[in-house]
């Protein structure tokens, strides 16, 4: 026997009622085909059925004694610095930041472990992961994933933003620079930017 251990990314969901469920599903099944989703409160045979046809990865855990625990946020990330060795002997130091000027194209995968900044837009079936602090400038079609301690963005298109395992609001950003931040154990706070 192999045995491997493995992280996974969770979603939970607590649900109330059918309607709201099967809503919320439509709404976010996009997003949530990639994750593991474990289904408290009244879980219905309708429920199950529709997990089953959509081929979702899920399990009920109304008996399930696992505390799940939420991600905790670090707000002092240290910085990866790299030193860079020109040919002419100069010397520079250098962040773990990506940035992009030009549109993240649908399709393509960012997965970075520091900062990111992307000082345009992030197109339909792409996806951004940062482990440290994102901002993103132009309309979010695709998905965008922070872990850090703080988000910067503009417009939530037809995509999706996670900021530490919750997923935003986007009716909040109607052109408008927000910046996003999580204190503790409450939801995301979004506070005007400029």
């Amino acid at each position: 026997m192999k045995a491997k251990q493995k992280n996974i990314r969770v979603f939970e969901l607590f649900i109330e009622n059918d309607d709201e469920f099967f809503g919320y599903m439509q709404k976010n099944l996009i997003l949530l085909k990639d994750y593991m989703l474990l289904l408290k409160g009244k879980v219905s045979d309708g429920v199950i059925e529709y997990m089953d046809s959509q081929n979702l990865c899920y399990k009920v855990v109304d008996n399930c004694n696992i505390k799940l625990q939420a991600k905790e946020v670090n707000t002092n990330i240290p910085k990866k610095i790299e030193l860079v060795q020109y040919v002419d002997g100069t010397q520079e130091k250098k962040s773990n930041i990506l940035i992009y000027h030009k549109p993240i194209r649908s399709g393509v995968v960012i997965d970075h472990d520091g900062d990111v900044s992307i000082f345009s837009r992030v197109n339909s079936a792409a996806k951004v992961i940062s482990r440290g602090n994102l901002i993103v400038t132009g309309i979010i079609d695709g998905v965008v994933e922070c872990d850090g301690a703080y988000m910067i963005l503009k417009t939530i298109g037809e995509g999706y933003a996670i900021f530490n395992g919750d997923i935003l609001d986007k009716d909040e950003f109607k052109d408008n620079i927000l910046k996003i931040v999580k204190r503790g154990e409450e939801a995301p706070i979004t506070e005007d930017f400029i």
